[in-house]
């Protein structure tokens, strides 16, 4: 027999859900998830109830955490396919949220010309590299200036910036939410100084086919940054350290990391690629601290120089709170914070999809081949994902946040010439290996990006079946628990 306040509650729940997930502004992103999923999804609450009715919360949530197997995949995740060599996740609601944390944010460091054993493991201050993540501050900052009348989106990028007069009537909109496709003259990290980094990007201009299904790039958020410091007469990094992360308390968010923090940098030296001939190209400039994206050295990061796109180090506890404030209208207002999941790019042409993006952001995918916003979250929801290991997830609708932090690349292969998969090396775990030319082997992290979405997925349904608790368990509380896997 149901707890019969609890089964109220639940049915009431789910309505809210079914309601949120549709609140989008593409037609396209409605009814994603069903009532009959979101009843599979958190009749585990009903149940842990039922069956421990003297329960307390904390031993309710601890019990739904062991029955979602999330320990079991993350310890496969570090300990067995070795993907990365540490994560840490921070997921849930305002009151009620979990951290957990498995294995190291450095494996190794070289000494006199050898990789030797140096394990550090992932703590809660860890600073990773946000790569893409760092988008979600460019388009925070363009949208406070819409806000404040300073500009309108729907201008030429070139009335605030005449030097980008290749990109004719491309406006802040466009390139906010990947609307056309832009390239440059020549690659930006091609540059051997910033000055000639700069002058490329200004050749940067609309390509000349725009029939694309996937106009995401890096070159939109490069261009934008431009509009803000011209707009606000300040350096990007000013900018954003004012409307942003001192506005948030964000105090472990840098362009370019104090010395004395650098210790707590995850290391992503040693990245690796594998070429169309099986030779091996590593890295070993990409100290702590250092972004291992080149646009993002090319434009004179190192130098204080923001290129927009990529670049910024944080932690969990920052981003954790940046999503927060979002949520609360505290960095922008509410009305503007609901319209970064506004998407002008999604369409359905025959029986295939087109990406769906937001104001620099991912979103919800009708093609479940495209990486997504988990579907049962709000049709405001978003993600901010980074290449170096970093996803940020925001619902502001549902009030949920997620955070990934890793250190994926470090001395891992990331890439591979399509001719060298073949020769990729899986054992029984699904650790993939390939042999280098020298005989020794060197773990594939090329799937990280897919296959972190177990976790993802997992970490969500745990964080919508802890709000259910809440409705439930009404509390005034805030209980946020910390799961250290040995």
């Amino acid at each position: 027999m149901h707890n019969l306040k609890a089964y109220y509650i639940y049915r009431k729940y789910i309505d809210e859900l079914l309601k949120n997930q549709n609140d989008t502004s593409s037609p396209v992103l409605q009814d994603i998830f069903t009532k009959h999923d979101y009843e599979e999804l958190l009749s585990p609450v009903l149940k842990v109830i039922n069956e421990n009715p003297h329960a307390n919360l904390t031993t309710l949530r601890f019990l739904l955490f062991k029955r979602s197997g999330l320990k079991g995949i993350i310890d496969n995740f570090v300990k067995q396919t070795q993907i990365t060599p540490g994560v840490i996740l921070d997921f849930g609601t305002y009151k009620t949220r979990d951290t957990v944390l498995c294995g190291n944010r450095q494996e190794y460091v070289m000494e006199n010309g050898v990789l030797v054993s140096k394990p550090l493991p992932i703590e809660q201050d860890t600073i990773f590299d946000l790569a893409s993540t760092s988008k979600l501050f460019t388009a925070i900052a363009v949208l406070k200036l819409n806000e404040c009348d300073l500009i309108d989106v729907f201008d030429p990028v070139s009335k605030y910036v005449p030097e980008f007069k290749n990109l004719g009537d491309v406006t802040i909109y466009d390139l906010l939410k990947f609307r056309v496709m832009i390239v440059t003259d020549k690659r930006v990290d091609s540059a051997k100084s910033p000055e000639e980094a700069e002058q490329i990007l200004f050749t940067v201009h609309k390509k000349d086919d725009q029939n694309f299904s996937n106009a995401y790039t890096d070159m939109g958020a490069m261009v934008l940054r431009y509009v803000v410091e011209r707009v606000s007469k300040m350096p990007f990094t000013e900018f954003v350290d004012e409307v942003i992360f001192k506005k948030v308390g964000m105090k472990d968010t840098h362009l370019n990391v104090p010395e004395e923090k650098l210790d707590r940098v995850a290391n992503e030296n040693y990245s690796s690629i594998v070429k169309s001939d099986g030779s091996v190209v590593t890295r070993f400039d990409n100290v702590p601290g250092t972004p291992h994206d080149a646009k993002a050295v090319a434009i004179g990061e190192s130098q204080g120089i923001a290129p927009g796109h990529a670049g910024f180090f944080s932690t969990k506890s920052d981003m954790i709170k940046l999503g927060q404030s979002l949520i609360k209208g505290d960095v922008l207002r509410k009305c503007t914070v609901a319209t970064i999941s506004d998407t002008a790019t999604g369409f359905k042409d025959g029986d295939d999809y087109s990406r769906f993006y937001g104001s620099l952001v991912y979103l919800k995918q009708p093609d479940p081949a495209f990486l997504s916003v988990y579907p049962p979250l709000s049709g405001k929801s978003f993600m901010s994902p980074g290449f170096a290991g970093t996803t940020l997830c925001v619902d502001p609708v549902n009030e949920i946040t997620l955070f990934i932090g890793s250190s994926r690349l470090h001395n891992r292969i990331y890439q591979m010439h399509p001719s060298q998969v073949k020769n990729i090396n899986i054992n029984e775990h699904n650790k993939k290996t390939f042999t280098l030319p020298n005989g020794e082997e060197k773990i594939v992290c090329a799937d990280y990006t897919r296959d972190k979405e177990v976790m993802v997925k997992l970490a969500l349904d745990l964080s919508l079946q802890f709000q259910l608790l809440e409705k439930i368990m009404p509390t005034n509380r805030e209980m946020h628990l910390v799961r250290e896997l040995n």
